[in-house]
C-alpha cells in the first residue's frame, strides 16, 4: 500500500509538471503589427507569439501592437516593458515609455505602472494609453470609453476625452519620526494616495490618437 501510495504522488507531481510546461508554452498574444521593436530580445514579427516573461522594446521611430484576446495592447516608440500573466490576466509591466490598451474589462490584458493599474473599466470598448513621465508620476489619457486606474485598493475613472497627470503622493514619514501623542502615537498612515491634475491632451496623446486610428479602421482590429 505504502509503494502505491508513493507511486500515485510521484504520478501527481510528474502531471503537475507537464501542465507547467504545457502553460509555459501557450503564448499570451500575437504580435499583430511591429515596426523597430523587439520581443525577448529578437525583431518582432508579424504573427509573433508573446509568452508570459518575454520582455519588449522599441526604438526610435518603431511600435510594437500585440492582440491579447479580443483586445489589443500597444507600445509606442523608444518603450520599454515585459509581460507577466497572473489569474488568466496578460499584464504589460512598463518600464519606461508609452504604453496602450483598446478592448473591455472582459478582455484578459492591463497595463502595470508604477504608479497604477491600467484596465477598461466596464463592458463597453475603451481604449487609452499611459506615458511614464517619472519614477512616481504618469500621464494617462482616455481617447474612447472609460479607463480605471488602481493602486492599493483605490480606483479612479478617466473618461473618454479627458487626460491627467498623475503622481503617487510622497511615502509619509516613518512613525517614529513623530513624537508620541497618547494612546496609538507612531502607528501612522503608509498608505499613498493618488494625485490627479487635469491637463490637455497633446504630445504624444496626439501620436497615441494616430495609432487608435490605426487600429479603428485596421482589418485585425476588435
Amino acid at each position: 500500500m505504502r509503494l502505491l501510495g508513493k507511486v500515485a504522488v510521484a504520478a501527481s507531481v510528474a502531471l503537475l509538471g507537464v501542465a507547467v510546461v504545457i502553460a509555459a508554452d501557450v503564448p499570451t498574444g500575437v504580435v499583430s503589427n511591429a515596426v523597430r521593436a523587439h520581443v525577448d530580445g529578437a525583431d518582432a514579427a508579424l504573427g509573433a507569439n508573446v509568452y508570459a516573461g518575454d520582455s519588449l522594446n522599441t526604438y526610435p521611430g518603431g511600435t510594437l501592437r500585440m492582440r491579447v484576446g479580443a483586445g489589443q495592447l500597444f507600445m509606442l516608440e523608444s518603450s520599454e516593458a515585459s509581460v507577466t500573466q497572473d489569474h488568466g490576466l496578460v499584464d504589460m509591466l512598463m518600464k519606461s515609455g508609452t504604453a496602450g490598451l483598446s478592448g473591455t474589462i472582459d478582455d484578459p490584458l492591463e497595463i502595470d505602472t508604477p504608479v497604477g493599474t491600467l484596465r477598461p473599466a466596464n463592458g463597453k470598448h475603451a481604449f487609452g494609453q499611459v506615458t511614464i513621465t517619472g519614477g512616481n508620476q504618469i500621464i494617462v489619457t482616455s481617447y474612447e470609453g472609460t479607463l480605471s486606474l488602481t493602486h492599493e485598493g483605490e480606483e479612479r475613472m478617466v473618461e473618454a476625452g479627458k487626460s491627467y497627470r498623475v503622481t503617487l503622493a510622497a511615502q509619509p514619514a516613518s512613525p517614529a519620526a513623530y513624537p508620541q501623542r497618547g494612546q496609538g502615537a507612531g502607528t501612522g498612515n503608509n498608505h499613498r494616495k493618488l494625485i490627479f491634475e487635469l491637463i490637455l491632451v497633446g504630445g504624444t496623446a496626439a501620436i497615441g490618437y494616430g495609432v487608435w486610428h490605426t487600429l479603428a479602421v485596421s482589418p485585425s482590429s476588435p
